[in-house]
């Protein structure tokens, strides 16, 4: 008998528990993951190194860059040549190191891509200009040299122009589509060095901007507007800053300059006061700048540029020469006896037919000040200024000048805005209002208030050689909208001698015949503000200053009155609204006077604009 429980009864005995398992790697799988670190590892060093390349390739293309520009101004054109080839090949080759499929890929990585990507636009941009824009433009000043363009026998061969105008065509629209492009970065989502790289390279792309518009501008204009396409007649109006307008001066005299087949001739040369006047006005003036400066800039030609708008002041005095003389004008050029200094400068002097000879240094005093003492008869110094810019143009137009010299001396004109051009011609007008030797009225952006300061002589005679002007402005947000405030000071001396009244000739002076008393000077001032703006204030020695308000073309204006006796001066402090700015910058365009000493002005020195601090306090709320 068994004694004890059933094997089915007895309970179940715990089993001992199996030992862990060790997984184990598959070798395949270690071998796999192994080769995917040494992978990444390998396009992180290659674009690594690949990047670094690159910058190497961009940082030996400056000296490059630099070199063809001063090249080019020397006339040394072989080593142009040799800097834009090596400049190509360097910008080649770093577009290339940053161009290739695994690059790109490695652009869609957090972080990086961003950074990789600005740096192959960057590389991508520069390529664009040195194998598109600087390339060609090389090539174009091998046939197209200033020293060929030069006038020589009263003629320009205008057959190295005609053959350039494609290519520079083609480099000047390659230029912005870089700049384009290279706008397209977002250098706040890229690190410093990167960033900073990039901006600077967009400084450089905006400071050659000036000239590439200029070679390319010129190339279209140039050959058409010199007759290449049949006759054209021109307006060369002499203005003179002795007696201020708002674009530079009184017009003095006019001559009629035809070019044909790029061959220039004086045809015929008037005073301006044989011109004219009218009773009524001899076009449409709208009716801003007719409420700002009255009826006369439609009536007589001596102030059709009251206003500072030189499209609407050269298209009026066009259409009273026409109406005088007949015929066709196809544009209008300005010209002063500063501009005559900078050509003379380039020429050598220039004999008168009065005996007098007319260089460089005397040019301004002897055609500003001196003429009046040597002849009181306004006809013989209407005489005098004819014979001494027809000498300057024979001079000029026999050739024999250094055709570099007398470009230069005609640009740097034009940057101090004694230079201004308008076309009859629409195509060619729309061109030149994108320069500034179009001389329309300032132009605002987003983040920049574009303001004028313009003066124009109150006195009816020739004061101004003794005026000296000078303007500063600065811009500040004080203002809970976020709207900001512009400040333009303008401040006026008078500079003539003590004894004036006596000592100048009345044609000088004005004898008192307007009430100005003989030695003062009184010039009005035309202040235009940023457009879509609002005028704030107006003081002068913390004190309102009495003033005419308006508008033109969208700009709030102030206009204001400012009488001066020898040694004195006075500052106008004018406050402007920007309505459509959320920047303080300010941009500021002014007429191009004289020294105020006597002096021989600088031709290519704009006027010095000095920056001030807006006081908020101190600001209309």
């Amino acid at each position: 008998m068994a004694i004890g429980l059933s094997q089915e009864e007895a309970p179940p005995v715990a089993a001992e528990p199996d030992p862990p398992m060790r997984r184990r790697r598959h070798p395949l799988a270690t071998g796999i993951a192994v080769a995917l670190v040494l992978v990444v590892a390998g396009l992180v060093g290659w674009i690594a190194l690949r990047g670094y390349l690159a910058r190497q390739e961009l940082y030996a293309a400056l000296p490059a860059a630099h070199g063809i520009q001063s090249a080019i101004v020397s006339g040394d054109l072989g080593s142009a040549r040799s800097s834009a080839d090596e400049l190509q090949k360097r910008a080649a080759s770093a577009a290339s190191l940053t161009g290739d499929p695994i690059w790109r890929a490695a652009e869609i990585v957090p972080w990086v891509g961003p950074n990789l990507a600005a740096v192959r636009t960057a590389a991508a941009a520069t390529e664009q200009v040195s194998s598109r824009v600087i390339q060609p433009l090389v090539r174009v000043a091998a046939t197209a040299d200033p020293r060929t363009l030069a006038l020589k026998d009263g003629r320009v061969d205008l057959a190295p122009l005609v053959a350039a105008q494609p290519v520079v065509a083609r480099a000047q629209a390659a230029f912005h589509a870089a700049a384009k492009t290279l706008d397209t970065v977002d250098t706040s989502a890229t690190i410093h060095p990167v960033g900073s790289a990039v901006d600077r390279l967009r400084e450089l792309f905006a400071e050659a901007t000036p000239a590439v518009d200029a070679v390319g501008n010129s190339a279209r204009l140039l050959p058409a507007m010199l007759g290449a396409d049949g006759a054209r007649n021109y307006l060369l109006v002499a203005q003179n800053p002795a007696e201020l307008r708002a674009t530079g001066g009184l017009i003095g005299s006019v001559a009629l300059i035809r070019a044909d087949h790029g061959a220039i001739s004086l045809v015929a040369q008037q005073a301006g006061t044989s011109i004219g006047p009218w009773t009524e006005p001899v076009a449409a003036i709208p009716d801003g700048p007719t409420g700002l400066f009255g009826q006369l800039i439609g009536t007589f030609i001596q102030d059709v540029n009251l206003t500072p708008d030189f499209p609407l002041a050269a298209s009026t005095a066009s259409r009273m020469w026409t109406s005088t003389n007949g015929g066709t004008v196809d544009g209008v050029i300005t010209m002063d006896p500063v501009v005559l200094a900078a050509l003379l400068r380039a020429t050598g002097p220039v004999a008168v037919p009065s005996g007098e000879t007319l260089t460089s240094d005397n040019a301004v005093s002897l055609l500003l000040s001196e003429v009046y003492r040597r002849y009181p008869d306004p006809a013989q110094q209407d005489a005098f200024f004819a014979a001494a810019a027809a000498a300057v143009f024979q001079r000029v137009a026999q050739g024999g000048t250094d055709g570099s010299a007398l470009v230069s001396a005609l640009a740097a004109a034009a940057s101090s805005r004694r230079i201004l051009i308008w076309s009859a011609h629409p195509a060619e007008q729309s061109i030149l209002a994108t320069t500034s030797l179009a001389g329309e009225l300032p132009v605002s952006t987003g983040t920049t208030a574009g303001v004028g300061v313009y003066f124009n002589d109150s006195t009816g005679a020739k004061m101004d050689y003794y005026l000296d002007t000078s303007v500063a402005a600065g811009g500040a947000i004080c203002r809970a909208d976020g709207r900001p405030t512009t400040r333009v000071a303008v401040t006026l001396t008078n500079r003539a001698p003590a004894d004036a009244a006596t000592t100048l000739p009345d044609y000088v002076t004005g004898g008192g015949r307007f009430g100005i008393p003989p030695g003062s000077i009184q010039t009005r001032v035309a202040v235009y503000g940023p457009s879509g703006g609002l005028l704030a204030a107006i003081t002068s020695g913390g004190e309102t200053k009495s003033a005419i308000s308006g508008t033109d073309r969208g700009r709030p204006v102030s206009v204001f009155t400012v009488t001066l006796a020898p040694g004195e001066q006075r500052t106008v402090d004018v406050d402007f609204l920007g309505m459509e700015q959320t920047g303080t910058g300010v941009s500021v365009t002014t007429t191009p006077t004289l020294p105020g000493t006597g002096a021989t002005p600088d031709v290519g020195a704009e006027s010095a604009v000095g920056s001030i601090a807006v006081d908020c306090a101190s600001v209309v709320k």
